[in-house]
């Protein structure tokens, strides 16, 4: 065989090796191309940015919106799976203890899932043809993203780093998406095509008796929605325990019910403001029995008890009342359980 006829067996394998890789890339990409689809038609107008709504009871069911944006990134992203919906209750902060996030199969470390991921936030982010940014993260009711070391939240609206040690810490073998109460429901207009406003949390009934349900209350929460319902006819004892700062300046510290300037003296008014402030109110109501050692009518353990009696159905509000909450940091942890 002549050089110049060994060359053309060359030159062929090698064109086809280049057409190969070609199409090898064509193909994918069209399959990447893939995009979840709404089972509705979707309004003109749209969700506003889902709120934070982080985890505050633990109720480990698998909420309907939740198990529907599962099942559809499975269907649209072929080869992938879900590594985790719902999970046992933790002493962590998740969603996934009240069945509001999911954590997606996509390998940041594989060339496909990768890929599939990358396409599913393009997606995800998108402005849509009405000019509406994060459109289908809206409609959806997404609230927040981990993966590859990296969280974007609604609250900044902007990926950043996020700290962790290990792939699957990291978010590097799958991909964590958390749901707004709302988005985990199914009450988004990707699924209903009806736009609404974001759905509080669902209080939980505390109907057991002498089961204790327990919250913490942050100095810097104006307002904070409440987690809890007292059923009609039901009598509660409500512990509050703790300390917190009532401002920046170390020594100025509060209870549920007393305060100190100096650090060491507590007093059931602080000096220059009116009665009740830097107390934690229960549905209006400041007053506390202080527990353990009494000195000045403030526990010296900080720890205190209020009754509760109710009527009829209402939910429990809880508010630490500082005017300057802000510059404040801390919080109280509060027990709640029917006793009658």
């Amino acid at each position: 065989m002549s050089p110049r006829s060994t060359r053309r067996p060359l030159a062929a394998i090698a064109l086809s090796a280049l057409v190969s890789a070609v199409l090898s890339l064509v193909a994918p990409a069209a399959a990447f191309a893939l995009v979840p689809t709404a089972p509705v038609s979707l309004p003109g107008d749209i969700e506003v940015m889902p709120p934070y709504q982080p985890q505050s009871f633990c109720d480990p069911v698998n909420k309907p919106g939740t198990l529907a944006l599962a099942d559809k990134l499975t269907a649209t992203y072929a080869g992938t799976s879900i590594a985790s919906l719902s999970r046992p209750c933790g002493s962590d902060k998740s969603e996934h203890y009240d069945g509001r996030a999911v954590d997606w199969g996509v390998d940041h470390r594989v060339t496909r899932q990768r890929l599939q991921g990358q396409a599913f936030l393009h997606w995800l982010f998108a402005t849509d043809a009405a000019g509406n940014d994060h459109a289908m993260l809206r409609r959806l009711g997404v609230m927040y993203v981990i993966w590859n070391k990296q969280i974007w939240g609604s609250w900044s609206q902007k990926w950043e780093p996020y700290s962790c040690s290990g792939a699957t810490a990291c978010h590097v073998d799958h991909m964590h998406l958390s749901l707004d109460w709302s988005g985990a429901m199914k009450k988004t207009s990707f699924w209903t095509g009806v736009v609404r406003a974001p759905m509080p949390p669902p209080l939980v009934s505390i109907r057991a008796l002498h089961v204790t349900k327990t919250q913490t209350v942050s100095v810097r929460d104006d307002a904070p929605q409440p987690v809890y319902r007292l059923v009609a006819g039901g009598h509660y004892r409500i512990s509050v325990r703790g300390v917190y700062h009532y401002d920046e300046r170390v020594r100025h510290r509060a209870d549920a019910e007393c305060s100190t300037a100096d650090g060491s003296t507590w007093s059931a008014r602080h000096a220059g403001e009116s009665a009740g402030q830097l107390d934690l109110i229960v549905n209006g109501s400041h007053y506390w029995h202080p527990t353990g050692a009494v000195v000045n009518g403030c526990s010296t353990d900080h720890t205190y008890r209020h009754y509760v009696t109710v009527d009829k159905g209402t939910p429990l509000q809880l508010v630490i009342n500082d005017p300057g909450r802000w510059s404040g940091s801390g919080a109280l942890t509060v027990s709640v359980v029917r006793i009658a």
